[in-house]
């Protein structure tokens, strides 16, 4: 389970299949809850069929002690597969399901809590073994996004987007005839891989305030343009509870859109500003290139007018910065950044999937609500044009087998607190100061 272009994290964790399979052998309640957001299958799976780790911690007495000193035990037992299950009485359980799970950790051990109409059920499992990270490898990934990154800068300045090199050298000829390219390339990669990296670092931080575990970030070279296809980091433990998925999922996205809004200022700030013979030029410059290539010009003013061809942000950001410096020429290398910036963070906070978006979308209304977030989002993606993006969805949904299931916290019964419901909003304004048409 992954986020696209991010994102982002992953969570790959055998308890989900654990707890679906020992309820799957149980004699069904009235009232009983599925535990995974995924279709359960109706044919009982053989003991013989299993692959988790035959439970070894302390003995069922034990864990019902555990239990007791934080909830109302009703009955304990073992299940067909040996997993101690224990059913208490119905009550709010979030802060005492959390310092259950702090008991348990010490013991090795994790559990999951679901609600019927009348009671709770707390089933306890080993935790599971999870290979430790392979740093060198997070570095290499790195190291040699840069060099793709850097080249793709490279290529930017010397080639362009309108892909025509000659038009590109008239171009620099006007604006910085003087210019590095190498200087250039590092700007634009610094700028991108900034706004990247932190994104990844924001869920980072996230998981480590919520004390869980997690790698660093992979980031994954790719060809010019862009030169990266982004990163992702992995998380080896699950979200304890809606508030936590909701805090991994909204930190990278947050941070990303300051860091985004940081950049595309910057590339007001340090743009350089025209003379009134430069600005002729510029605008003979935008008629030769525009008939060349068919369009009424390739340059013109970042503004209200353009939208939704360009994203509110980066238009809002641009007004207010070039307030400071009027008529300035932004820095093309920044603002691409930024451009990408933006896109990514729309990409990941549209909610669908296990798209950080998604992720805040399932904490916030739980699966049912999820499910029809997830079709909202796919429809978005496909109205605004960014059809490969949203097939690319489709398949990893289908090849997962889970469908628009989303990530299941511990706790699924505790709903998010009401401050994070309130920072819902702020991803919903995020998704529309982002939203721009697809480019490509």
């Amino acid at each position: 389970m992954y986020n696209i272009l991010s994102s982002n994290w992953i969570i790959s964790i055998s308890l989900t299949t654990r707890l679906n399979r020992s309820e799957r052998s149980e004699p069904r309640k009235t009232g009983d809850s599925c535990v995974s957001d995924a279709a359960p299958t109706p044919t009982p799976l053989p003991a013989a069929q299993t692959t988790f780790a035959v439970y070894s911690g302390p003995p069922l007495d034990s864990i019902k002690t555990m239990v007791a000193l934080e909830f109302q035990v009703k009955d304990a037992f073992l299940d067909p597969y040996g997993i101690p299950t224990v059913q208490a009485s119905l009550e709010p359980a979030k802060q005492k399901f959390q310092r259950l799970l702090d008991q348990l950790r010490q013991q090795g051990l994790i559990a999951a809590i679901r609600g019927t109409t009348d009671s709770l059920t707390i089933k306890v499992f080993q935790k599971p073994q999870v290979k430790p990270s392979r740093k060198i490898i997070n570095l290499g990934l790195f190291l040699a996004t840069v060099i793709t990154v850097f080249i793709a800068g490279y290529y930017l300045w010397t080639t362009g987007l309108f892909g025509s090199q000659v038009l590109q050298q008239q171009l620099i000829a006007i604006v910085d005839p003087t210019a590095n390219p190498y200087l250039k390339a590092g700007l634009f990669a610094g700028g991108l891989l900034s706004i990247i990296g932190l994104h990844e670092f924001g869920h980072k931080a996230a998981a480590r305030h919520h004390k869980m575990d997690a790698t660093l970030p992979y980031f994954v070279p790719g060809p010019p343009p862009i030169g990266t296809f982004c990163a992702l980091i992995s998380l080896k433990s699950p979200p304890a509870n809606r508030d936590q998925l909701f805090d991994l999922g909204l930190s990278g996205p947050v941070v990303g859109f300051v860091v985004t809004m940081a950049v595309a200022a910057l590339s007001v700030l340090i743009g350089f500003l025209p003379s009134a013979s430069q600005a002729t030029q510029l605008t003979q410059w935008s008629s030769t290139c525009g008939a060349q290539l068919g369009v009424s010009g390739c340059l013109s003013n970042i503004d209200f007018s353009i939208w939704p061809s360009q994203p509110l942000i980066l238009i809002i950001i641009s007004g207010l910065t070039s307030s400071v410096r009027p008529g300035v020429f932004l820095d093309g290398q920044l603002f691409f950044a930024a451009q990408i910036g933006a896109l990514l963070t729309f990409l990941n906070i549209v909610p669908a999937w296990q798209l950080d978006g998604g992720h805040i979308s399932r904490a916030v209304f739980g699966a049912n609500g999820h499910r029809v977030a997830s079709v909202v989002g796919l429809l978005l993606l496909f109205v605004s044009g960014y059809w490969t993006f949203g097939i690319l969805i489709l398949a990893f949904m289908f090849f997962s087998r889970r469908g628009f299931a989303g990530v299941e916290p511990l706790d699924d019964i505790s709903p998010v607190s009401n401050s994070r419901k309130l920072l819902y909003v702020l991803a919903l304004v995020m998704l529309v100061l982002t939203f721009a048409f697809s480019p490509f």
